[in-house]
């Protein structure tokens, strides 16, 4: 029988399967561990490759924060084109039993892999099994080595499996892509990062090669999906299919400021600089190409085209998406059979504003789009805000996108109602323009934490409601006096407890809010706390303190 390590309290994950099947498994790994330990919360392991050999099939591996320093991959390179492995993951899980390789709750741990020396390509985290979950890691740094100039690039993360989910990753500062997926079908990218990716050493120019997210599947490898992304100061694209031969979906996501060095707005030259590149097969036609799909995304600030059809030869779906100051914000360039360039894509409900709006749209299957309504033009005072700074902020806790008023549409703009129902969700008459559906109103909120002292008192038990209840008081330690709305935010809430007198939630924490409030240095503000606890676990939360104004 599998001996069981089971962390106390909210972390004991244990499922039982089925008579003849092991309790899932939960281990630990730590940059101080050792792979002599027992893997449990007090022994942990130190590597990857240890976890990976013990993992079974719905087993969940959590690992501490703090650097993961690599100096050499596991394979040596033959030659200066060979390809060197850091982590691999080539054991599977199965359906309904994926291995988790997750970040401790409230932990970061970073897989930097800098140090390298090997004088060839690099795959960080080299994926090739299936039903692997990937959670919370930070992934930097895989190199390309100078005076190597016979390869294009390195990657953060390499996936080749199917059905693999890879969830609030922060992969950036890589010499080539932060995310690529070979192949595979049904994989999920949810919620990550890839940014600052640059390659000073591609045989093809520096900085041609490090995308975002890359996306080049063969045919007949269905269901990959990037959802709730973003991608900036890449040195290429944001996200690139390329050669992709099967339907990708990105959606709900954002690009900014690719094709320049990377935290600068000093072009490269063989960077393209494109939000989203959305097919492509290097300029020729290819039969029975596949449809993509990109909805509610956003692009702004590109060196060149938001979103970019890049001589596709089928017409891809680009439904609700807003592109702001791009050259231009969409350009619909295809190929025929005959290898002419012709407008390919099906566009409905997009938002252009700003630098170039379209080019090569004349031909494309365009309707209810804001450049081509007679009834609508965009201005200023149709969003709530227009900043294009700020995009980076931090993720809610679920790892979910930052909520930011930036583009999106103010109450009473002629944009709002103007789109046609394509068969995704929306409100109103109708849906409307841009990325963004609805008008109501989204405060945009700092951390005002930091500057403050926090005490929480006991909490007391209402024998009739069985309910417990507390305070929390905020001491302003600053010269700043915060005038507008406050919200605490209760991260890491207990399971099975939750907040019963919240006002709201964000990012599936629970919110107060106290509206119309100054909190000027020197004075304390206190928010009521009543909780609902069943099963009587030791409450716990993380207390964040956020000002703004409605």
């Amino acid at each position: 029988m599998r001996k069981q390590h089971l962390a106390r309290g909210a972390f004991a994950l244990a499922t039982l399967s089925g008579a003849g099947w092991a309790a899932a498994a939960t281990y630990y790994v730590a940059p101080t561990g050792s792979d002599t330990g027992a893997g449990t919360q007090a022994a942990p392991w130190a590597t990857f490759a240890k976890a990976q050999s013990a993992a079974l099939p719905g087993d969940t591996v959590y690992f501490r924060g703090g650097a993961y320093v690599f100096h050499g991959g596991l394979n040596q390179c033959a030659s200066m084109t060979d390809t060197v492995n850091v982590v691999t993951l080539n054991k599977s899980g199965q359906s309904g039993k994926t291995i988790r390789y997750w970040a401790y709750p409230g932990e970061k741990p970073v897989f930097d892999f800098s140090q390298m020396t090997d004088n060839c390509r690099v795959k960080g985290f080299n994926v090739t099994g299936s039903w692997i979950h990937l959670k919370g890691l930070e992934v930097t740094g895989a190199p390309q080595q100078p005076g190597n100039l016979l390869n294009n690039e390195s990657w953060g993360v390499w996936n080749s499996g199917s059905n693999n989910t890879f969830e609030a990753i922060d992969t950036h500062h890589h010499m080539g892509p932060g995310m690529f997926i070979a192949k595979g079908s049904n994989n999920l990218v949810l919620n990550v990062d890839s940014h600052h990716n640059y390659d000073p050493y591609s045989k093809s120019g520096a900085g041609q090669n490090a995308d975002g997210f890359g996306v080049h599947i063969g045919a007949n490898q269905p269901g990959n999906v990037l959802r709730g992304c973003r991608a900036w100061a890449n040195t290429d694209d944001g996200y690139d299919f390329i050669n992709a031969g099967s339907v990708v979906t990105v959606e709900n996501s954002w690009a900014w400021r690719h094709g320049y060095y990377p935290g600068t707005t000093t072009s490269i030259p063989a960077g393209n600089g494109n939000g989203f590149k959305v097919g492509g097969f290097g300029g020729a036609y290819q039969a029975n190409a596949p449809q993509h799909i990109a909805r509610f995304n956003v692009a702004f600030n590109n060196k060149a085209s938001g979103f970019y059809a890049n001589h596709h030869p089928a017409a891809s779906y680009f439904y609700n998406n807003t592109g702001v100051n791009n050259r231009p914000d969409f350009n619909m360039l295809g190929v025929d059979a005959s290898g002419a360039a012709v407008a390919q894509g099906i566009l409905r409900n997009n938002l252009a504003w700003q630098g170039t709006l379209v080019s090569n749209v004349a031909g494309a299957d365009v309707a209810n789009n804001s450049w081509n309504l007679a009834n609508v033009s965009v201005t200023s005072a149709d969003f709530q805000g227009t900043s294009l700074d700020g995009w980076d902020a931090p993720r809610l806790p679920d790892g979910s996108l930052p909520q930011l008023p930036h583009l999106r549409l103010a109450a009473g703009s002629d944009l709002l109602d103007k789109g046609v129902n394509v068969g995704l969700p929306y409100s109103g008459a109708a849906p409307d323009l841009g990325a963004f559906e609805g008008s109501a109103p989204v405060t945009l909120f700092a951390d005002a934490g930091p500057s403050m002292k926090v005490v929480q008192s006991g909490l007391t038990l209402n024998r009739t409601t069985q309910q417990m209840s507390g305070t929390i008081a905020f001491t302003n330690q600053s010269t700043t006096t915060y005038d507008g709305v406050l919200m605490l935010r209760l991260d890491a809430l207990s399971d099975g407890v939750a907040l019963a007198n919240r006002s709201g939630s964000q990012g599936g924490a629970p919110t107060l809010t106290l509206s119309s409030t100054r909190l000027a240095p020197g004075q304390t503000v206190t928010f009521p706390l009543v909780f609902t606890n069943p099963s009587r676990v030791a409450i716990g939360y993380t207390p964040r303190l956020f000002a703004g104004q409605p």
